[in-house]
């Protein structure tokens, strides 16, 4: 099947990728041992082949939640073509990828997104045609909401949020104000996906890049994350036998959709008696021994969430060792 993915453009190139069905004059397995392969071959607008023309293949992981920084494509193989403007990838992992195209000038770029290589050998056929680059621009804010870090700098404003072209692995760090660009990218449709780490669901849109355009994206509100919140009912009973002291501390559940678990904290503000137990339970059993009589310990609880955003402590609890 031949695709063309845009109209015409004077000094364009096309690039054809085709699956292999029979093994080529290359190193390594067929797609009849298992492992597919893409030939890519190069050609000007008169059909003529071009050589020295480098073709790209990034693999696309899988998604990811909301609250996790969010995957990057990853360069699995890269090729230049030969005099006949042909290329050969072989021996790729299965998974979905995106094949990036542009001529010996680096003028000229094409791209094509997933692309499926499965166990069963049969792959992807288009055909591109190379365009001059265009590009992305846009804004993303927080919204004027600080967040849920405590320990985050509210004077960023719109700053440190990272912005990503899935398809090709290119990431972008806002300044202050938010903006971003990518202004150099094939033309094609990319998902671009933004993503803060001090307590905002991750977003993301699909943005149309026009040859020899710089397209303004939709300005983006990030949603913060619920406030996450410490646990209650935080109890300490201790019992003792010998020179064995142990403490049960318990808490009340957290009804928190992305909770990850709790935090509990020991901590000696004298000694060297401080360590962080980490448990998805309601209940944490800590029994201590050869702790100096007169030594006090603290204790706090605090929820974590899949982000690893913590909540503010609960606690102290104070306990003396006689």
């Amino acid at each position: 099947m031949t695709r063309h993915l845009y109209g015409i453009f004077p000094a364009a190139v096309i690039v054809a990728f085709h699956l292999a069905c029979t093994p080529g004059p290359v190193s390594g397995p067929s797609t009849e041992e298992g492992n597919p392969q893409i030939v890519a071959v190069v050609v000007d607008s008169l059909n003529n082949p071009v050589p020295n023309a480098t073709v790209t293949a990034y693999r696309i992981p899988p998604t990811t939640d909301t609250l996790q920084p969010p995957s990057t494509a990853t360069v699995i193989a890269k090729r230049l073509t030969d005099a006949t403007g042909r290329s050969v990838f072989d021996i790729l992992p299965e998974g979905t990828y995106t094949l990036e195209a542009t001529d010996p000038t680096a003028a000229f770029s094409a791209l094509s997104a997933d692309v499926t290589i499965g166990d069963s050998g049969t792959g992807f056929t288009d055909t591109l045609k190379l365009e001059q680059p265009g590009g992305i621009a846009g804004v993303v804010s927080r919204g004027g909401v600080p967040g849920v870090v405590a320990s985050q700098n509210t004077n960023l404003i719109d700053a440190a949020i990272m912005v990503i072209i899935q398809e090709l692995g290119q990431s972008f760090i806002t300044p202050q104000t938010g903006e971003y660009s990518f202004p150099i990218l094939p033309p094609g449709t990319y998902t671009v996906t933004y993503y803060a780490t001090d307590g905002f669901f991750s977003a993301k849109q699909s943005i149309r890049v026009e040859s020899g355009r710089v397209t303004t994206a939709d300005t983006i509100i990030l949603t913060p994350v619920p406030r996450l919140l410490p646990p209650r009912g935080f109890t300490l009973n201790t019992s003792e036998e010998g020179n064995l002291k142990t403490g049960t501390l318990t808490w009340q559940k957290v009804v928190f959709d992305s909770l990850r678990w709790y935090e509990v904290e020991r901590f000696d503000l004298s000694g060297p008696f401080d360590t962080v137990f980490t448990t998805t339970d309601t209940i944490v059993v800590d029994t201590v021994s050869d702790i100096p009589s007169g030594t006090i310990l603290n204790y706090v609880v605090r929820s974590v969430d899949r982000a690893f955003n913590r909540s503010a402590n609960a606690g102290p609890l104070e306990v003396v060792i006689e």
